[in-house]
Parts: structure tokens; C-alpha cells; sequence
């Protein structure tokens, strides 16, 4: 079984470094030709399912491949980006000062923390669980299409990580990464976050810990 992790394009909250969560942000029109170019790249693959998240930016990126493809697609809302609550909109920066202050105050992890009427990464890593357990047993190729942060939970559980263990990769928008699943069931990664298929040299990246350009 093979299986391609692929992020969605630029949106303008990605290019100004905003946290979008569910906020249902378009791709803006780079996103939009970088999607395009992820489609003509992945043209020939043989990939038999495309699961993608419901959010528009997801569902968009993930249509172009698709639509290069003829792959059927299966739109879930269990892979949403994490809902930032009443921070969505707001800077990574204050994001990330925000989750470091309320994890002092409270004495827990940053990763525990739940915004205000949002969820924290803890919350991600279980809603992923079900998604993860088809992973591991499905056959042919498959691509998902996501968020960078759901993208690096997923990963970090697909290969038998920790949540902790997610916070070390990074996805630039419609990078690439390529996983092979062995005969002892582990996953082994074959290609990491390609974004070769696009023609600009500036490319912003996504994780859990927010936006670098």
C-alpha cells in the first residue's frame, strides 16, 4: 500500500501568516495555480481514492487532483485543520504566545491547551484516530489531502509517533510526501514534502507550530 500526504494550496491568511483552523478560507491565486500544478504532477499516478478534507482550500487542491486523475473523491470533516476558536484570524505569533501562557497558567502542555471554543492538538490526535485505523488497512494508492498540522498528527501516527514527535515536520502548500506501508506493517516515508512540481521558489510551509515562509 502507498499513500500520498498532500497539503492544500496558498490561501491569503496562509501568505499573512493567520490562523485559519475551520475558518473556511479560499485558495487565493497562487493556491489556486499551485493546485493545478499538483494534479499535472500526480496525473499519472494510479491513485485509486482521494480523501480530503471538507474545508474549501482541502476540497479545492484536492479536486484538481481529481480531476488529473479521475480518482474517486471522499470528502471528511474529521480532517479538518484544529479549530482555533475565538484566535482563528489572529497571528501565529499571538496563537503561540497565547497557547504558552494558558499551558503555564494551567501547568499543562501547550498541546493540551484548548482555545476558546476550539480544540487542542490532544483533540486532533484522537479525532484522527478513525481515518488512521483505515489507513492501516487499505490497500492500493491512496492521496489525502489536508492541513499542515492534521497532516503532521496524521503522520506522526502513521508512524508510530507521539504527539510530540508531530511537531517535526513541516508541509509546504501542495508539497508531497510519500509513504510505503511494509509487509510488517510500519511506514516507511519515500518522499518528503516535494514541491518540485511548482515553479515559484517561495513556498510557505505549515506545522503545527504555525507558518514559515
Amino acid at each position: 500500500m502507498r499513500l500520498l500526504l498532500v497539503r492544500h494550496g496558498q490561501t491569503s491568511w496562509n501568505d499573512s501568516g493567520r490562523a485559519q483552523g475551520h475558518t473556511d478560507i479560499p485558495l487565493d491565486p497562487v493556491g489556486m495555480d499551485q493546485a493545478r500544478r499538483v494534479g499535472e504532477a500526480l496525473a499519472d499516478y494510479p491513485i485509486e481514492r482521494i480523501i480530503t478534507s471538507d474545508l474549501v482550500r482541502s476540497r479545492d487542491t484536492a479536486k484538481a487532483v481529481a480531476d488529473a486523475t479521475g480518482a474517486n473523491l471522499e470528502v471528511r470533516i474529521d480532517l479538518r485543520e484544529r479549530c482555533f476558536g475565538e484566535w482563528e484570524g489572529l497571528p501565529f505569533t499571538a496563537v503561540t504566545q497565547n497557547l504558552q501562557d494558558r499551558a503555564a497558567t494551567h501547568g499543562i502542555s501547550a498541546q493540551e491547551v484548548r482555545p476558546p471554543s476550539g480544540e487542542s492538538f490532544l483533540d486532533v490526535w484522537d479525532r484522527l484516530e478513525p481515518l488512521h485505523t483505515d489507513l492501516r488497512q487499505a490497500e492500493g494508492l491512496i492521496a489525502v489531502v489536508s492541513h499542515g498540522g492534521s497532516l503532521s498528527i496524521l503522520l506522526a501516527k502513521l508512524l508510530k509517533g507521539t504527539l510530540d514527535t508531530s511537531r517535526a515536520f513541516r508541509f509546504a502548500n501542495t508539497g508531497i510526501t510519500e509513504l510505503q506501508r511494509r509487509m510488517d506493517g510500519l511506514f516507511l516515508i519515500t518522499r518528503y514534502n516535494d514541491t518540485s512540481h511548482l515553479a515559484s521558489d517561495r513556498v510557505l510551509s505549515g506545522s503545527l507550530d504555525g507558518v514559515s515562509r
